[in-house]
């Protein structure tokens, strides 16, 4: 990397710092201050401190009263995976329970999350200056997002899914295969939307690795693993391996794909996957908080998918086809009877589709710059031109 370059990514780097400063400012001004529960927050953070007391023996104090919810000081919430609430633990050992410890973990992943998309669209645009403001306006589109902005806030469960699945893909398409399949793993001990990113993980890892061991080692059994890892506390305290996969059966197979997580009277607070289009019936958390869907970028995004495979690129490819996966993974719930969703779902695959926006446009922006100039997009003397040649390159690569 010349110096030039060098000094013009640090450039970015001071303003993407910038932008991690501020909204982590305004994160902490309009949070903090909440000394109540937000929205789902009666469930988890009560089962994180569940598990401290129960199944680890540990007691915190607490500082703020258990929500109202029925059974809610035995409540383990088996309806989800384990990992957001032992985060949350963490927080909570140190500084007891209370409002503040259990939404610095979803803080702290929303700042990581920030960064990671704006390195993200770099690579897949190019080290350049059109690459650098792509990652920079990708920050910037993170950030606006109304429904992670709500769920990055508080302690739910979406944003440790939208930030696990999202850096197992920047690792994926960087061929850091272990990395991204331990955070595949990790999504998959978050919260069970994740499952189906199984399937494009898989198509991509076969583009990389021809051994079919290899694939399954990779593809399902290290993220597997990494899921039972995280429930074996919970094996232990439920007496064995079977009862909890009984138990785990009853509480998160049976309730994803049956009504119940809210009465069907309460129209005005369930959505539909093709209703967060039009941002129809966002989830009302309290507080005067809404998971409200931006209806702009999602068409964009509609709209946008074919230029990824126009272009043949194949990186792109998989970032808008991980978005779609996780939305046709709801619509299918839907339609096996779930009749029960809602708006801040739109959170566990918001990453995959805010980037894509961002950098199919770039990529559109830099064909069209290339065209109108009437420049041969094989020279070598031009550094933008360069990296489109090196891309192309890798792209070829990666298929053989």
């Amino acid at each position: 990397m010349d110096k030039k370059l060098l000094n013009i990514n640090y450039i970015f780097y001071t303003a993407l710092g910038i932008i991690i400063v501020i909204y982590t400012y305004f994160t902490v001004k309009t949070f903090a201050p909440v000394q109540g529960y937000i929205g789902d927050e009666v469930w988890y953070p009560t089962a994180a401190y569940n598990y401290l007391k129960l199944i680890f023996h540990i007691t915190p104090p607490m500082y703020f009263p258990y929500s109202n919810e029925a059974g809610i000081q035995t409540y383990l919430n088996l309806s989800h995976p384990p990992l957001a609430k032992y985060i949350m633990d963490i927080f909570i050992l140190f500084l007891g329970y209370s409002p503040i410890a259990w939404r610095l973990g979803s803080w702290i992943i929303g700042d990581l999350l920030v960064i990671a998309g704006f390195f993200y669209a770099r690579y897949i645009v190019g080290n350049d200056i059109i690459g650098n403001l792509a990652g920079l306006m990708t920050a910037i589109i993170l950030v606006s997002d109304p429904n992670l902005w709500l769920l990055h806030g508080i302690a739910m469960l979406d944003i440790y899914v939208a930030f696990f699945s999202f850096m197992s893909l920047f690792f994926l398409i960087r061929k850091r295969i272990l990395l991204a399949s331990i955070f595949l793993g990790l999504a998959f001990a978050s919260k069970e939307p994740s499952f189906v990113l199984v399937i494009p993980f898989l198509y991509y890892l076969g583009e990389l690795e021809k051994k079919p061991l290899k694939r399954v080692i990779y593809g399902l059994g290290i993220p597997a693993s990494i899921y039972l890892l995280a429930s074996v506390p919970l094996m232990v305290y439920y007496g064995g391996i079977i009862n909890w996969f009984i138990l785990k059966y009853q509480h998160m197979v049976a309730w994803d794909i049956t009504n119940g997580h809210i009465a069907l009277t309460a129209v005005s607070q369930i959505s539909t996957p093709w209703g967060w289009f039009l941002n129809i019936h966002p989830f009302y958390m309290g507080y005067n908080f809404y998971a409200n869907v931006n209806p702009v970028i999602m068409f964009l995004w509609l709209g946008l998918t074919p230029i990824a495979f126009i272009m043949k690129n194949l990186k792109m490819i998989m970032t808008t086809m991980f978005a779609w996966t996780e939305w046709l993974g709801f619509t299918l719930v839907y339609f096996l009877g779930n009749h029960t969703l809602f708006s801040f779902y739109v959170t566990d695959f918001a990453p995959f589709l805010d980037s894509y926006v961002v950098i199919s446009l770039f990529m559109i922006a830099r064909y069209t710059l290339l065209k109108n100039k009437n420049i041969n997009i094989e020279s070598k003397n031009i550094p933008d031109i360069k990296i489109v040649k090196e891309n192309n390159e890798t792209e070829q690569k990666e298929k053989n």
